[in-house]
């Protein structure tokens, strides 16, 4: 049970695309944008193969199809007094994470409403997801600096210019991972995090107690936390993205429903009470739980999180040049 309660733990499911997805690559500017696909190799070392993982910036397009969404979101905006980009230009880039088990097209929906402001979305399969290498998950151990080798060969390929003011976007598993990385990534100037955890180790009781037993004792919970960690080399009780939060200085708006089982809202709440900055934002959506929460919030939460954004165009540039060309 140990063995098998730590597979489920560490081994994420690969999803494959789906035809939403397929579609989206074929035609992006029916979706408002436009796909350019790159790889990040990240060195692992010890004598090991680098990690790939596989990465793509979404930019405006600057001859939409239907991009309903998008139209939708600029007619929004600019009722709401927002002076918009013409088509395809772009004055930011917001780096976006997935939630476990997911893949970077997971991200598309999202996307189609940031590009109607005129910032480009960088995503990518994290590692064990999608078509990045890697077989375990280690809940922001590993992906924290994962996260930096993508910014990286992302300046390196497009440049400082291009991809303008960096913003971080993360949803669940995501948002846990981004959260740990803003302490040590100056690049990005403030982020969205939708339904984070607080720590790892109740989400990892929750999920296995879901998968083997809700009845499993406390005991053997422990043990298929101490084989994951094992295996995936890593510690899972070290994983708190609120100790993280307590040392980000760049403005953070935390999203969270208030009907996940999944992460409970309290820790999305206790999150947000730890970050410091006095522009931090509360976002909760009545009525959302895990998987449905942006759906729920709609078009309202939407522009709730661009003009977040939008906001934080007008703040200090990053701390750093780290990476930059």
């Amino acid at each position: 049970i140990g063995w098998i309660g730590s597979e489920q733990f560490v081994v994420p499911t690969r999803r494959a695309l789906e035809p939403r997805h397929l579609e989206a690559l074929a035609h992006p500017a029916e979706f408002g944008f436009e796909i350019d696909e790159f790889t990040v190799v990240r060195p692992t070392g010890g004598g090991e193969a680098p990690l790939i993982l596989k990465a793509a910036l979404l930019s405006p397009s600057a001859q939409p199809g239907a991009a309903e969404k998008t139209r939708r979101m600029r007619d929004r905006l600019s009722q709401s007094g927002h002076s918009l980009p013409d088509w395809g230009t772009g004055r930011g880039t917001i780096v976006m994470l997935h939630g476990r088990s997911g893949i970077k097209e997971d991200a598309f929906p999202v996307a189609e409403r940031f590009v109607a402001a005129g910032f480009r979305c960088l995503i990518y399969d994290a590692r064990a997801h999608g078509q990045s290498g890697g077989r375990f998950s280690t809940f922001g151990a590993e992906e924290v600096d994962d996260l930096h080798a993508v910014i990286d060969t992302a300046l390196a390929c497009y440049g400082r210019e291009t991809l303008g003011p960096l913003q971080g976007f993360g949803i669940s598993l995501g948002a846990a991972v981004t959260l740990q990385a803003l302490p040590e990534e100056p690049r990005l100037r403030s982020a969205v995090v939708v339904a984070p955890f607080a720590e790892l180790p109740p989400i990892a009781d929750r999920a296995v107690s879901n998968v083997i037993s809700p009845k499993m004792p406390r005991f053997l919970s422990d043990l298929v936390m101490a084989l994951g960690g094992w295996r995936a080399r890593f510690e899972p009780r070290s994983v708190r993205p609120i100790d993280s939060a307590a040392k980000i200085g760049v403005p953070v708006m935390v999203v969270h429903g208030d009907e996940d089982v999944v992460i409970p809202f309290d820790d999305g709440r206790s999150i947000y009470e730890a970050l410091p900055s006095s522009e931090k934002r509360w976002r909760p959506v009545e009525g959302g739980a895990h998987h449905n929460v942006l759906a729920k919030g709609n078009d309202e939460l939407y522009q709730d999180m661009v003009e977040f954004y939008l906001e934080q165009l007008s703040g200090p540039a990053d701390a750093s040049t780290k990476g930059g060309t």
